[in-house]
């Protein structure tokens, strides 16, 4: 008798905690590839502006378990830039205007790639249609911009990358068994190893970051993507003086100091299979 109570006792709690996300599991169990494009805008201390165009490309694995816990693992990288801005000498992608310092070989984009993993739970809040889950962010992005290249005087550039954490929240809403949507909202902080020196401090910075997304799923495993995203950027640091071993560009009225990102603004699209 004694252990039959305490196997129903043990049967009822794991009830209690059991969570009914198979209609969420047919949508975030993937991996998929995508394609995208990012505009940055950047400004630098004269208050001039510049717009970097990035395409990139994108590996994700998401799953989403049985007890409802659910990490997505990313990995992306930028595979081309095109300067959109026309007072682009801080960034790098054009002359300097002073014949001893040309252009440098990088832009101020704050992220070429990186990989991020994100790990939180699930907590149904309408049976089959609505779900929230908070998580956690950790990862390694890389820091190949100007700044960094030119105070560690060409040197070193494997060291040029930020630690990013962050906490964030996922609401996802199953419109029915092919379209579910979502709405993701992150705020994270970057650690910059690059230690610059030459009067750039650490470029450290917070980011927050918007994301309007949807799923489909046409045909049995298959599974497309599309999402939107928006980030703001804070600089922890201000931008350095322009002296010419920075490179920090020149207008009609002198010298400016290099640019930083301030915001950014893309999509995705994916193709991918569920699992």
């Amino acid at each position: 008798m004694r252990k039959m109570l305490i196997t129903l006792l043990t049967i009822n709690s794991a009830s209690a905690f059991a969570v009914n996300n198979g209609a969420f599991q047919e949508f975030d169990n993937q991996y998929n590839a995508g394609l995208g494009v990012t505009n940055v805008t950047l400004y630098n201390g004269g208050n001039q502006q510049s717009l970097l165009q990035s395409q990139f490309m994108n590996l994700d694995v998401e799953r989403l378990f049985d007890l409802g816990v659910w990490f997505d693992i990313n990995a992306n990288l930028v595979l081309s830039q095109n300067n959109l801005g026309t007072q682009a000498s801080g960034t790098g992608m054009t002359s300097s205007g002073i014949k001893e310092y040309p252009g440098m070989p990088a832009s101020q984009d704050p992220n070429l790639g990186g990989v991020n993993a994100k790990v939180g739970y699930a907590f149904p809040v309408l049976p089959e249609r609505l779900q929230l889950t908070p998580y956690g962010l950790l990862g390694r992005n890389t820091n190949l911009s100007m700044s960094a290249i030119v105070s560690n005087g060409f040197s070193n550039v494997t060291n040029d990358y930020y630690y990013t954490g962050g906490l964030g929240a996922r609401i996802e809403y199953r419109i029915d068994k092919n379209i579910l949507v979502f709405a993701d909202q992150l705020a994270s902080y970057n650690w910059d190893q690059s230690a610059p020196v030459s009067g750039i401090l650490p470029q450290n910075k917070t980011a927050w970051t918007s994301t309007l997304g949807a799923k489909f799923n046409p045909y049995k495993s298959l599974q497309l993507g599309l999402q939107g995203f928006y980030t703001i950027y804070q600089a922890q640091a201000a931008a350095p003086n322009a002296t010419p071993s920075n490179n920090g560009g020149s207008s009609g009225s002198g010298l400016y100091t290099i640019y930083q990102p301030q915001s950014s603004l893309g999509g995705q699209v994916s193709i991918g299979l569920t699992y």
